[in-house]
């Protein structure tokens, strides 16, 4: 084995110089990084357990640093030589890196005109520090412990961090409580045990959970995965072609087909009196279900023709960026002179509640980029897994969860769940025909090759 082979993503071919395999991870070259590759796999395994647990656990420390976060990054030297396993997980990382320095550089150009809180400030990037980490340490972990196990181990750290304390628990513990917790540790312990059938019916169970508990999205969310798990039981052709493309366009129809069923079942009343009378509410006032329970698009669309650069993080919009946001979202006849747009949107700083959105609006153009490289990596998952019938119940949930997020979740009650969305769903490289016929005429023995890029 020639010297440097580390610098390299490699493969080994045994005697027969047919089987090809995955070579060890690169080992580090840094003090920690080494003692973690040639640590026991034990050791790993325990070190992989303890730092999801934490990381799903959220403790936070100050201005948005949790205990997770400062692990993983601590880590960096253990999973960084690992992302070039991964497809776009280097890219992923790049443009975080880019959307960083575009936020202090919009920081500073918005100053004159507009407040700044360097403690907001510090706390967004440090939440961004947290999902690039994050995602990273989530990558490495897959080299060391299988799928189900890592959704198993974050399920149990979110649940473990579940506050009872809060006021929307008060409300509905279960949905703003136990549900995804539960949800995640249930479809990875049905995914360990590797029975379809019994991913169907957990499923099935929670999607039943979540008609009872006034929850519309997590219904969509678990009647299109029952679909897709049931969709992939279906006798298949060994020889039938399987395209990601056909299986995104028939999950974009499916998606539609759910949404119309479950908008009809609720103004029905079979999600409960609650929730057809909120529904009926929405729809009378801005005639679309979509825009009258989330009206902060149309005012991430006003604030983008405004201010098509964004406005950097820490920065509090000015009176005209606000006048500008609350013009778009009377535009669907919703009233914007309510506490919510005042306090919870514009009290000092831009919440526009999407991942999109806060990325456009803290990291500018860049963290709109970071956004869509975020979107692509999902969808293109997703894609790759339906169309080879590999997709399970959890992978399936958390990847609709994490596309509704994008468009219509905050950031910073997202970020730990996108952490393992991204962990889980990017897909690894594999050798290319090139690759395995350069590795034909080998000796016995292991030759490194490197992938193609």
């Amino acid at each position: 084995m020639r010297p440097g082979w580390w610098w390299q993503l490699s493969f080994e071919v045994r005697s027969n110089n047919t089987a090809v395999h995955p070579a060890p991870v690169p080992p580090p070259r840094t003090r920690a990084g080494r003692f973690v590759a040639q640590a026991p796999p034990i050791v790993n395994k325990f070190i992989a357990v303890v730092v999801l647990v934490i990381v799903a656990m959220r403790l936070d420390i100050d201005q948005g640093v949790t205990v997770g976060a400062v692990a993983c990054v601590a880590l960096f030297p253990v999973w960084f030589p690992v992302l070039r396993q991964y497809w776009g997980a280097r890219l992923f990382l790049l443009a975080g890196v880019i959307a960083i320095g575009s936020g202090i550089w919009l920081t500073a150009l918005s100053a004159p005109t507009h407040d700044t809180s360097l403690g907001q400030a510090f706390g967004l990037i440090a939440g961004l520090v947290g999902l690039l980490s994050g995602v990273g340490f989530v990558l490495w972990a897959r080299t060391v412990l299988p799928d189900s196990q890592i959704a198993i181990w974050f399920g149990a750290g979110i649940l473990l961090g579940v506050s009872p304390t809060s006021e929307l628990y008060a409300e509905n513990p279960w949905r703003f409580g136990y549900s995804v917790a539960l949800t995640i540790l249930l479809l990875g312990i049905t995914l360990q045990l590797r029975r379809r059938w019994l991913e169907l019916a957990v499923a099935l169970l929670l999607t039943v959970v979540a008609t009872v508990t006034d929850a519309r999205s997590t219904f969509a969310f678990m009647l299109l995965t029952v679909l897709l798990v049931a969709w992939q039981m279906r006798p298949t052709r060994p020889t039938r072609g399987k395209s990601a493309l056909r299986a995104l366009l028939g999950l974009g129809a499916l998606a539609l087909i759910v949404f119309n069923v479950i908008q009809a079942l609720i103004l029905d009343g079979a999600l409960g009196e609650a929730t057809q009378q909120r529904t009926l509410a929405q729809l009378e006032e801005t005639g679309s279900l979509i825009l009258g329970g989330r009206p902060e698009l149309t005012a991430t669309i006003a604030l983008m023709q405004h201010q098509p650069w964004g406005f950097g993080v820490g920065i509090a919009p000015n009176p005209e960026d606000i006048l500008a946001a609350k013009t778009g979202m009377a535009s669907i006849n919703y009233d914007p002179n309510n506490g919510y747009v005042e306090n919870y949107m514009f009290g000092g700083h831009v919440e526009l509640h999407s991942i999109i959105g806060d990325f456009w609006a803290g990291f500018g153009l860049p963290g709109l980029l970071l956004a869509l490289i975020i979107l692509v990596l999902i969808v293109r998952s997703i894609g790759v897994h339906v169309a080879a019938n590999t997709a399970s119940a959890v992978l399936l949930y958390l990847g609709v969860k994490a596309v509704w997020f994008l468009f219509f979740g905050p950031f910073f009650s997202s970020s730990v769940l996108l952490v393992l969305v991204l962990g889980l769903l990017i897909t690894r490289r594999v050798p290319t025909e090139t690759d395995a016929a350069l590795l034909r005429p080998t000796l016995p023995g292991a030759t490194p090759v490197r992938f193609r890029q």
